[in-house]
């Protein structure tokens, strides 16, 4: 190879980033060996290593510290070059990644990215929904990342995190249930869940954790009976029996379910993650969703 592969460095970024090629691929979504055949490539290249292997990660080698600054350099000219040209056309162009937690996803992207795409047609936008720690795993890849859970522990250089509203999660259970013979005001406390079978959204929820939380801060320890994928499965879980469930407050139930506040109150924080500096999409975007009335919490 003659020239180096710009792409090379690109995907150098990500890995000295992520600190292993197994996260990289992941936030890639790309294969293992196709990562590491790019950095065999980049390495023949350069005629040096640029990594060592420690356990599930890497470490860099002086050659690939310096290396990775100039990958750096590299990305941030890409960039540069992109704005320019969007500045030329008179109208914001490109594209726009972003990652959320179906909550956010649901409740709180949709409106603004309808009049995102009003204001700049020519910008592709990307949404990718999961739960918060499968958006989390693209904070390499994604303008944004949108969560729902505190933000405050995540303190990474370059790494700017900013919660965006307080929603309740209400308790999830069909109309006939014991529990709905209590009044409609009244807040059903966690100590009488500690023997109802429980519906779970998938490890990684930042629901699932604000929840398992608050079971933990009361000392109780509920059954972990059936675990679902996605508020949706959870929702049909609990229609069909299985057990009672968890959704945000930001949701009205389903017309043959209720919603019912619990005791005491458990909140979640729903926040963007980004890194600095972040793309003018992401700066025009997060405009629009400033603007727009937030929706508020119906748990209160």
């Amino acid at each position: 190879m003659a020239r180096l592969d710009p792409q090379l460095l690109s995907t150098w970024a990500v890995v000295a980033r992520c600190g292993s090629i197994n996260a990289a691929a992941s936030a890639l979504a790309v294969s293992q060996p196709a990562i590491s055949n790019q950095l065999k490539r980049l390495a023949d290249w350069f005629g040096e290593p640029l990594y060592r292997r420690h356990g599930r990660g890497i470490t860099l080698t002086p050659a690939g510290s310096r290396l990775l600054r100039l990958a750096q350099q590299f990305e941030t000219v890409l960039s540069e070059a992109e704005s320019l040209r969007a500045d030329i056309n008179g109208l914001l162009q490109g594209s726009l990644i972003i990652a959320a937690s179906q909550t956010n996803a649901e409740f709180l992207l949709v409106q603004a990215l309808a009049a995102f795409q009003r204001a700049y047609p020519g910008v592709s936008v990307r949404l990718h929904a999961g739960n918060s720690e499968q958006a989390r795993r693209r904070l390499d890849v994604a303008d944004l990342v949108f969560v729902e859970d505190d933000p405050g522990g995540d303190t990474a250089e370059g790494l700017v995190s900013m919660p965006l509203l307080e929603s309740e999660v209400q308790l999830l259970l069909p109309p006939g249930h014991a529990l709905n013979e209590r009044p409609l005001a009244e807040r059903i406390p966690l100590r009488d869940l500690a023997r109802e079978p429980l519906v779970w959204r998938e490890p990684g929820s930042g629901m699932r954790d604000r929840v398992e939380s608050a079971f933990r801060e009361a000392g109780i320890v509920p059954a972990v009976r059936y675990e679902f994928s996605g508020a949706a499965a959870v929702r049909e879980a609990v229609r069909w029996g299985l057990g009672l469930g968890f959704v945000s407050a930001l949701a009205s139930p389903p017309p043959d379910l209720c919603g019912r506040g619990l005791m005491p109150p458990v909140v979640q924080q729903l926040s963007v993650l980004y890194q600095k500096p972040l793309s003018r999409t992401g700066e025009e975007f997060l405009g629009h969703l400033k603007s727009l009335s937030l929706p508020p919490s119906r748990g209160s």
